[in-house]
């Protein structure tokens, strides 16, 4: 039996597809420095629906602001641009609800959805640093008010901010926006595990919170005199959806990180658990200092709250209750007098190290 040789040339030429990629593309899975930007692989550790809602983290890594006289709802909503839109299939958005409205804003008022980014995640942009570098946010934003939006840029300090603006074209329809912005060369700008740059999008803005787009200014703004206001009415929702930001000048398709990978990142920030501890004590005073194993080191030490449990459950004696005390990462049970035998007490916990 003849064995037919291998036309390696062939092969080479028409078998063999290569594609030159080149060195802003290769980011080995960090491309996208907004964490939770999509808002179905994101955990919304702290829930998925905030009433009344004012200021307050909301969805991992994003936290809701309004100080006017409107009352809002923050929400997962299952809604979305689809798949042949997005290039990414996806199911839910971050969603503002206006449940009372405020028709005229005040000028030390407003109202606006942040993420305050890690400065060990932006240094790589170089802020502060001479050269000309460049930085893309890109979104899909469903609001029913149409007109002009803004997005702002900030320091940590609020001495440095850029305003880039955003329209709405047609009301209750997804569409996306896409915002290339230069990187500041001057300011003072955080390069470690303190808040290396602020991203805020405007619902509503004040005249005290207002300047003028496409340049980096020297002072705390958030908004153009463009800006619309979406708290005007209780028709209004105010929706984004697949929130990135990338070094360069393009927006390049979403990086969906798996939802392992993603409430990892979220949990460098703030995480819950559940703990039980179990004791032996006599018929006097005793406490009990046991460890808690955070689930991934956080950015910080955290700040410990008990948010269920504390009730002990007991082979013997009649302990009546468990006090707490936080000395982060170790939690302090106080078992009281008479309290002889075994115990055990079981509590839900939360740490945070938000920025």
């Amino acid at each position: 039996m003849a064995i037919s040789k291998i036309d390696t040339n062939a092969i080479a030429n028409d078998a063999v597809t290569s594609t030159k990629i080149d060195d802003s593309q290769i980011t080995l899975g960090f491309r996208n420095k907004i964490i939770g930007g999509n808002f179905s692989t994101n955990p919304w550790q702290r829930g998925t629906s905030f009433t009344g809602s004012t200021s307050a983290y909301t969805a991992d890594r994003f936290a809701f602001n309004e100080f006017a006289d409107a009352v809002t709802d923050v929400l997962k909503t299952a809604d979305a641009p689809t798949i042949a839109e997005a290039g990414v299939f996806t199911q839910h958005c971050f969603h503002v609800d206006v449940t009372t409205a405020d028709t005229s804003i005040g000028a030390a008022q407003g109202s606006n959805i942040y993420q305050a980014i890690e400065g060990y995640n932006v240094s790589d942009l170089g802020f502060g640093q001479s050269g000309t570098r460049y930085f893309t946010l890109s979104f899909w934003h469903k609001h029913t008010k149409t007109g002009t939006n803004c997005v702002a840029f900030r320091d940590a300090s609020g001495n440095r901010s850029y305003i880039a603006e955003y329209t709405q074209s047609v009301s209750d329809t997804w569409e996306k926006a896409e915002l290339t912005v230069p990187v500041d060369t001057s300011g003072t700008w955080d390069y470690t595990n303190g808040v290396g740059l602020y991203v805020f999008f405007s619902i509503a803005a004040g005249s005290d919170s207002q300047s003028t787009a496409n340049s980096w200014l020297s002072g705390n703004y958030k908004a153009t005199s463009n800006q619309v206001n979406n708290l005007d009415s209780t028709s209004n929702n105010f929706k984004i959806a697949l929130v990135q930001l990338e070094a360069g000048q393009t927006a390049t398709a979403f990086e969906n990180r798996s939802i392992g990978q993603e409430l990892e990142l979220c949990q460098r920030y703030y995480q819950v658990g559940e703990f039980l501890q179990y004791a032996a004590s006599t018929s006097y005073t005793y406490w009990y200092y046991s460890q808690i194993d955070f689930i991934t080191q956080m950015r910080a030490n955290p700040t410990m709250t008990n948010t269920t449990g504390g009730t002990p459950y007991q082979t013997a004696g009649g302990n009546s209750g468990v006090n707490f005390t936080s000395q982060s990462p170790r939690r302090t049970v106080t078992y009281p007098s008479n309290s002889s035998g075994w115990h055990s007490v079981a509590f839900n916990y939360s740490a945070s190290a938000e920025l």
